[in-house]
């Protein structure tokens, strides 16, 4: 959707995007000759998140450190200067850096525990990269997502076969469902453990699993 001025002058070109932002404050802005969405330019070394906005002061693209709630249903993504004003009632994160190397202890720093697959017994991240794993995959999926469910049993009798011979391969599950039983009933098909429920959005952004799994 694009929006003009009565002269004809583009008020913005990406109007679908901005009413999904903020339906009424959009046509309030729109109203007013203005558009919702505004940026700049990046500094040196600053990274540009493209198709995030932040949810509060609509930059877009948001630039800059971006701190999000990996709650499943929580669509929040804060610029850092919005940050110092946030009310919002889950912790957030901030967002690993795609295309960035880190440590695997980095990649895991916003998962407190892993949990056993077939019980709620919790297991300290530190097996992902310990006793000599050399090896470490991480399964992005969901349960109600078919090409996963067919793949699934297949990965999994695979991988009991290889760690009957080398321990060196590590997997763990991080879920895409919308909710935590469908999370529960699909890592209990799994002999690796998964990150917990709300607890692998940051591993989603960095990997940029989320827009697969959003299609």
């Amino acid at each position: 959707m694009v929006v003009l001025s009565s002269t004809c002058e583009v008020i913005t070109s990406d109007g679908t995007g901005e009413v999904y932002a903020a339906s009424n404050k959009a046509l309030r802005q729109w109203s007013q000759g203005k558009q919702l969405f505004w940026s700049r330019e990046p500094r040196e070394g600053e990274y540009v998140w493209e198709s995030t906005n932040c949810t509060q002061c609509y930059m877009n693209p948001l630039i800059g450190p971006r701190h999000g709630c990996t709650n499943v249903g929580c669509e929040v993504d804060l610029c850092e200067a919005c940050l110092t004003t946030n009310k919002h009632e889950h912790p957030l994160v901030e967002y690993l850096l795609p295309k960035q190397h880190y440590s695997l202890e980095q990649l895991f720093k916003y998962v407190p525990h892993l949990l056993n697959p077939n019980n709620e017994e919790k297991i300290e991240t530190k097996i992902m990269w310990e006793d000599g794993v050399k090896t470490v995959g991480f399964y992005f999926a969901a349960h109600s997502y078919e090409p996963c469910y067919v793949f699934t049993p297949k990965l999994a009798e695979l991988y009991k076969e290889v760690q009957e011979s080398f321990h060196s391969l590590r997997i763990v599950f991080v879920s895409s469902d919308q909710d935590e039983k469908s999370f529960n009933e699909y890592r209990s098909i799994m002999p690796w453990p998964a990150v917990p429920f709300n607890s692998g959005g940051n591993l989603k952004v960095y990997f940029q699993s989320e827009w697969f799994f959003d299609l």
